[in-house]
């Protein structure tokens, strides 16, 4: 490098500079070491120039200085003298205060992230604890998140999920109740209703048992009848002969008493007969009202049961139906027995009529063949009579035979009956169990 002229005064001046502006004149003389060229730089100085634009060292005044060489605009390369020292101490200044920046701002960012994270995470936190009492069963829990975010979105539609599952709940707690309430009811009523029809079954039985006792006893009252119409023909053919002998008449006459009062008895017991019938009847009318009824109450309780009493209701249905058709048989066989009744009568006020006359014709047995014939007449009458209580035994033979049918078909439907309420009884059984399983499952949630 080529020293500038002056270079002795400007070097003999820097002393005197130096105590007021050291930095300034440090970097004032190393700019006066600087060439100077016009335009470019001579050829023969290309080599200086390039050797003296690298950064050196230089010394002065016992300093060292780092020689930064720079290019201005008018071609001038210009040196730079920096102290290390000084440069190091802004430097180490300029590190400190960047590293305590950093360190703020890296503070402040974890505080902000911090603070963010909270505001995410304890909402979250929040709602996850109230999911765990829900999934529990305690649904009391409440969502307490205030937040115009996603998060609170999300809070408040997990708000109103829950209070619809709480809706939701009740109103299963409310429908297994009154389905519980209903399996017992029904069970209650199946249970009654079922001890009522057995209690029904078992009359039939002894109805059944006292109608086939009746049809016997009526079938024998048929045959005594028949035998009774026969002696009647006998006792007019002794009236015809009577006109013959009085010895023959007065045996004729002592065997019609004995046969009248024979058949005095007979009436008698197919009046008690007729009386029994008549009882028998008035039982069946009542069971059939009772059956009735019952069926009335079966088909309440099956309409208040729902789709659950759809097959109830049939079954009540038809057992209504058979009890009205028992009372209207029951009806056809009392008007049957009133008349059986009133021919018994009939025939029993003829009989004694007989009677007497048959007394009054023994006293006058020896009296003329027109009180023979008479006592014919009389007889001929009594033979018409007994033929209408033969008609009338025969007619009460068929009315037994009917009401033993009817027995015996009612015995066969309370068979039925007893065999669909022991269903309807399975079905109560099995609705009790399932609303038991559901009052389980409903009882493990709190409201």
């Amino acid at each position: 490098m080529k020293p500038m002229t002056n270079e002795t005064e400007t070097a003999a001046s820097s002393s005197r500079r130096s105590a007021r502006f050291p930095l300034v004149w440090k970097i004032s003389l190393l700019v006066g070491l600087t060439h100077t060229f016009e335009g470019r730089p001579p050829a023969q100085d290309a080599a200086q120039l390039k050797e003296g634009e690298k950064v050196n060292e230089v010394v002065l005044d016992g300093t060292t200085y780092v020689d930064v060489p720079a290019a201005v605009i008018t071609g001038t390369l210009v040196h730079v003298g920096l102290d290390p020292a000084v440069t190091r101490a802004r430097l180490h200044e300029a590190q400190t205060r960047a590293l305590l920046l950093t360190l703020i701002a890296v503070a402040i960012s974890l505080a902000l992230a911090y603070f963010l994270v909270r505001r995410i995470i304890d909402p979250l936190r929040r709602l996850t604890h109230v999911a765990n009492r829900v999934v529990a069963g305690d649904l009391t829990q409440k969502v307490d998140v205030d937040s115009d975010d996603e998060i609170g979105e999300m809070a408040s539609a997990f708000g109103k999920m829950l209070g619809k599952l709480q809706e939701a709940v009740s109103a299963l707690q409310d429908s297994v109740k009154l389905l519980k309430e209903a399996g017992n009811d029904l069970s209650v009523s199946t249970s009654e209703q079922g001890e009522t029809i057995t209690k029904q079954a078992t009359a039939l039985q002894e109805t059944q048992v006292t109608a086939q006792e009746i049809k016997q006893t009526s079938l024998l009252a048929a045959q005594k009848a028949e035998a009774i119409l026969k002696l009647t023909e006998q006792a007019d053919e002794v009236s015809a002969s009577g006109e013959q002998a009085l010895e023959s008449t007065l045996g004729g006459l002592t065997d019609i008493r004995s046969q009248v009062d024979e058949i005095a008895q007979k009436i008698a017991q197919l009046s008690e007969r007729t009386a029994q019938i008549g009882g028998i009847t008035q039982t069946v009318k009542d069971l059939a009202d009772q059956s009735n009824m019952l069926a009335l109450n079966a088909a309440i309780e099956a309409v208040r049961s729902g789709e659950h009493g759809k097959g109830f209701a049939v079954v009540a249905r038809e057992i209504r139906s058979l009890a009205d058709q028992s009372i209207q048989a029951t009806n056809r066989v009392r008007e049957i027995l009133e008349d059986i009744s009133g021919s018994i009568r009939g025939a029993v006020a003829i009989t004694e009529r007989g009677s007497q006359k048959i007394e009054g014709g023994l006293g006058q047995v020896k009296q003329s063949g027109e009180n023979l014939r008479q006592l014919s007449n009389i007889v001929k009458d009594n033979s018409s009579a007994v033929r209408q209580i033969a008609a009338a035994v025969s007619q009460q033979n068929a009315g037994i035979t009917q009401i033993f049918s009817a027995v015996t078909d009612q015995t066969k439907m309370m068979d039925e009956t007893m065999r669909r309420l022991e269903s309807t009884t399975a079905a109560a059984g099995v609705l009790k169990d399932l609303s038991e399983r559901v009052s389980g499952v409903v009882s493990r949630f709190q409201l």
